[in-house]
């Protein structure tokens, strides 16, 4: 048996003191977990299974709300909470279920009541949403109440849980009290446990001390053993040093031949600066094992700067950082206009300089560690050995270059000193190039420039609709646009006196003398200014010119003279038509109403018998009538040539309409007018109002200008797509002089044998004007003496087929050509009708069934949509072809169309519009017209206005349709 000896039973103290410790910490996990799981009870159960029954009656509001919104809107997008909540709700039911088998009490609710509850609510939300989708939207509401209720009784039985929960909670709650006294309890030992410890550690320290003092006795004998050792051990290190140092010194020397060799490889090759000094001063750094590295150039003032160029207010050089890398940003001023210390001293004395300081900021690093920085500052020079600036390595170790290492280091930074002038010189003949290179891009800019500009006046002065001609102080001429050449020929008279060139003009022109002279006046100083009205012949007619002068660049050497010659031709003619207006309309004004004053005058002062009353009031409303027409041929003509005539086209058969016109003139006068035709119809589109007013007045002008003929004939006929009429009369005929004028205003034939027919010369140019609104064509054929024929050339129309098609009556163009690309999803035919006038004649004709009508309400000519739908209504075949109706809405004013974005100015979307048209067409026995969503009683009200007698109307989320009455007849 071992006997125990000091060092043992210290051994066994010690193992004691471990166990003890040991036992502490286990008991204190132990409590602490104990703790831990009490609250994860609480916090791992009874919150989520709160959380879960909440979400459970979201979940179930979420859907009474959804079906709520669908009832009411219709909207399919108001049932995708629905749908989540449905599904969120069968993820709540499987959550709660993990923790039946854990809480009894629990189960029993959600099983007995809960689930119960939940699944008739499902059941009625299905019902509800089933009767809505079946158009049974009254019965789903009366259901509402039962809903609520359900709910409700779920609403008490999550009371019920809640309460569940919170017991549960407490629970828990207490559990956790119960595990913090069991915890208290156990620290409580341990801390007794601690304290038996601590004290055998006092009487473990005591034995411990006692066997120190022991060994201090052994170890004064085995010190001088250990002395004599050493000393031999000293002499065998010291060997391998010298050794160790001779090993580095070759290791050395070859990493200083690998670092020249990749260092100078990085010293050429770069095309600017900054790309140099990016690749150049890492690889200076890691060589010199350096940790910061800046180069410095000096800025000379730029020639012809002064005071305030870019270096410096006092046109002193400045100081620039060009590159840096491993200071801290805040640390590096870019621009410096003055420099001291080191910095200054290397460019006086052009010598290196080694400066020690203390670190502050950043610059201290990460760790704070750095705090003294060695700076080495390197001159760099030019080929002239001047300092340009310099190189600043930094070191944040003890010193900045080794001893050993300061032949490699200025080896290196000559190096880049040579490379780096080097590249500051190449650097220097890029920007000349460039400077140069944008000097000349700014030459050619100018040159461009001017030449632009003198393109453009060149431009301008030769589009001026006036004249011009510029001349010197001395009168020779420097420049005439063409006007004044073709007026004059001064073109050819460039560089030549303007005087003497003046006065050979007014001797082939005498009218132009006066501003010769004028010119020669003003040139020679008697005149200041110089304003000339004249008149010339250019190609056989008459002209009439204003000529005036401007002084060009007064009170200078370049004086000259800039002439303006204006056409006044214009002018004189509006003057002279005026003049004859005003006397045409004094003798045609003042003739019908001397008549009716006279009339009326006798009528006022005599008693005369019956017929001669009668007689005199039939001359007074006859004058009265002529004055009419005279000023409604004013107001037409005015109208019409400001644009502001309005047109309403539809289709008109030109038969009918000239045989009506012809009919109301047999009876007023002595003709006898012959219709000539070879076709049954001959339809145009026309505005039908304007049209009788074109063959009312050719032939009042045909019965005028033929006093002695009795006959009148009109030719109507059609070939190659035009619809000609021709009216011929045998009377006087038009002069050959008179024919450039007859479609001008006011315009009258003056000759002994028209002076005696009355008339406006208004009848011709109204006939022209409203011909060319339809866009005709009016001409005639002339003969002195045997009469004219005034032929008028229309577009035929084709009238348009429905049988088969899907009729759109839109008079936008572009807009029924969208709705037509829309409707080819359908695989059926379509047609555009403009007016409401094409599709009443079309649908009077169709022989076959149209599929269906899609009617814009304002359209071209006198009528609308809704004659076209009083007229469908009204018909026995295809009363019941469905119809879309479309009311037009004014696009935004600040709205401007452009070639990829048209306004679509209508209520439904093409989407919507092309779905409509698919229901109306696949359920065929409804025959429904379609409206946008508005004022049920208003439109019923439209409707019997127009004639269309309702039978039942249903509103359908953006539209209305409206069964019809089926037609008497």
């Amino acid at each position: 048996m071992k006997t125990f000896t000091r060092s043992r039973i210290s051994m066994l103290y010690v193992i004691l003191i471990v166990a003890l410790l040991a036992f502490v910490s286990v008991s204190n996990y132990i409590a602490s977990r104990n703790m831990e799981s009490e609250s994860n009870a609480i916090v791992n159960d009874a919150i989520p299974i709160s959380k879960t029954t909440n979400s459970l009656l979201t979940d179930l509001i979420n859907q009474e709300t959804s079906i709520r919104g669908f009832e009411l809107t219709g909207n399919e997008q108001y049932l995708d909470p629905y749908t989540a909540g449905k599904k969120q709700l069968e993820d709540d039911l499987n959550n709660i279920r993990i923790y039946d088998k854990k809480y009894p009490t629990l189960q029993l609710i959600m099983d007995t009541q809960a689930i119960p509850a939940i699944t008739n609510l499902q059941r009625f939300f299905d019902s509800q949403l089933e009767l809505i989708r079946a158009g049974k939207t009254d019965e789903a509401r009366t259901r509402i109440n039962s809903g609520k209720t359900m709910m409700d009784r779920y609403r008490v039985i999550h009371s019920s849980i809640e309460k569940t929960i919170v017991q549960i909670t407490e629970d828990a709650y207490n559990s956790s009290l119960k595990a913090g006294q069991t915890s208290r309890t156990i620290t409580m030992v341990s801390g007794i446990i601690a304290l038996i410890a601590g004290v055998m550690s006092i009487f473990i320290s005591f034995r411990a001390i006692h066997a120190e003092e022991e060994l201090r006795k052994s170890e004064e004998t085995y010190r001088y053993m250990a002395e004599s050792l050493e000393t031999q051990n000293e002499e065998i290190i010291a060997q391998q040093e010298e050794q160790q140092v001779t090993l580095a010194k070759l290791s050395e020397r070859e990493r200083d031949l690998e670092l020249i060799s990749s260092y100078q490889e990085k010293l050429t090759g770069y095309v600017e600066l900054k790309d140099f000094l990016k690749h150049t001063l890492p690889a200076l750094l890691n060589s010199l094992l350096q940790d910061a590295a800046l180069v410095v150039m000096k800025r000379d003032p730029e020639p012809g700067n002064g005071d305030t160029g870019s270096t410096g207010s006092t046109g002193n050089p400045t100081y620039e950082v060009i590159h840096s890398i491993g200071y801290p940003k805040e640390h590096i001023r870019v621009h410096q206009d003055e420099l001291f210390g080191p910095a200054r001293r290397v460019f006086e004395e052009g010598t290196n300089l080694v400066h020690t300081r203390d670190v502050t900021g950043h610059e201290k690093g990460v760790h704070g560690g750095m705090m003294h920085a060695v700076d080495h500052y390197v001159p760099l020079l030019d080929d002239k050995q001047t300092v340009i600036g310099f190189l600043l390595l930094t070191s944040y170790q003890s010193s900045v270059f080794q001893e050993n290492n300061q032949r490699l280091t200025k080896g290196l930074v000559r190096q880049f000193g040579l490379a780096f002038f080097a590249q500051v010189m190449n650097d220097e003949r890029v920007k000349q190039a460039a400077h140069l290179a944008e000097l000349n891009d700014e030459l050619i800019a100018e040159k461009l420039l001017i030449e632009g500009q003198r393109d453009l006046i060149q431009n301008i002065l030769e589009s001026a609709h006036e004249g011009m001609m510029m001349c010197d102080s001395e009168g020779t001429i420097l420049f005439a646009n063409h006007r004044m050449s073709r007026y004059f020929g001064l073109n050819e008279r460039i560089g030549e006196n303007l005087v003497a060139g003046c006065h050979e003009i007014a001797a082939e022109t005498p009218s132009f003398f006066g501003a010769a002279s004028s010119i020669e006046a003003l040139i020679n100083g008697t005149h200041t200014h110089l304003t000339q009205r004249f008149g010339f012949v250019l190609d056989d007619q008459p002209q009439h010119a204003e000529l005036y002068a401007t002084v060009v660049s007064e009170d200078t050497e370049q004086q000259g003279y800039l002439f303006v010659f204006r056409d006044r031709t214009e002018e004189e003619r509006v003057d002279e038509m005026k003049n004859e207006f005003i006397s045409i309309v004094s003798h045609e004004l003042r003739t019908p109403l001397a008549s009716v004053l006279g009339f009326i005058e006798i009528l006022l002062h005599r008693e005369l018998p019956q017929d001669k009353q009668k007689k005199y009031m039939e001359t007074i409303y006859k004058e009265a009538h002529r004055l009419s027409n005279l000023i409604n041929d004013f107001l037409d003509l005015q109208r019409m040539e400001s644009g502001r005539q309005l047109y309403h086209f539809s289709p008109i058969n030109l038969l009918p309409t000239v045989q009506d016109i012809v009919d109301q003139w047999q009876d007023k006068q002595n003709h006898n007018i012959v219709i000539h035709r070879q076709e049954s119809e001959l339809w145009v589109r026309a505005d039908a109002d304007r049209i009788r007013q074109v063959f009312h007045n050719l032939i009042s002008n045909a019965i005028k200008y033929s006093p002695g003929a009795d006959r009148i004939d009109i030719y109507l006929s059609a070939a190659n797509g035009k619809v000609v009429a021709s009216v011929q009369d045998y009377g006087l005929g038009i002069p050959e002089e008179a024919h450039d004028q007859m479609f001008s205003k006011f315009f009258r034939v003056d000759n002994s044998d028209r002076r005696q027919i009355g008339g406006t010369g208004l009848g011709l140019a109204i006939v022209k004007e409203i011909v060319e609104g339809h866009s005709g064509q009016i001409s005639y054929e002339s003969k002195m003496g045997a009469g004219t024929t005034f032929r008028i050339e229309f577009d035929q129309y084709e009238l348009s087929s429905m049988e088969g098609k899907i009729v759109i009556f839109e008079d936008d163009d572009d807009l029924a050509k969208l709705i037509q690309i829309a409707l080819n999803k359908l695989d059926l035919p379509s047609i555009q009708l403009r007016s409401a006038e094409e599709g009443i004649i079309a649908l009077n004709r169709c022989k076959g069934e149209p599929i269906l009508f899609i009617v814009d309400i304002h359209l071209e000519g006198v009528k609308n949509g809704w004659d076209f739908i009083a007229d469908l209504s009204r018909h026995p075949l295809y009363y019941q072809t469905p119809v879309i109706v479309s009311t037009a809405l004014d696009q935004p004013h600040d709205f401007h169309e452009k070639e990829i974005q048209k306004y679509l100015k209508k209520p439904f979307s093409m989407e919507r519009l092309v779905q409509v048209a698919k229901n109306l067409l696949d359920n065929k026995k409804s025959n429904a017209y379609v409206f946008p969503a508005q004022d049920k009683d208003s439109l019923s009200t439209t409707l019997q206005r127009n004639g269309i007698d309702v039978v039942e109307m249903k509103e359908n989320m953006d539209m209305i349709e409206v069964e019809i009455k089926k037609p008497s007849s």
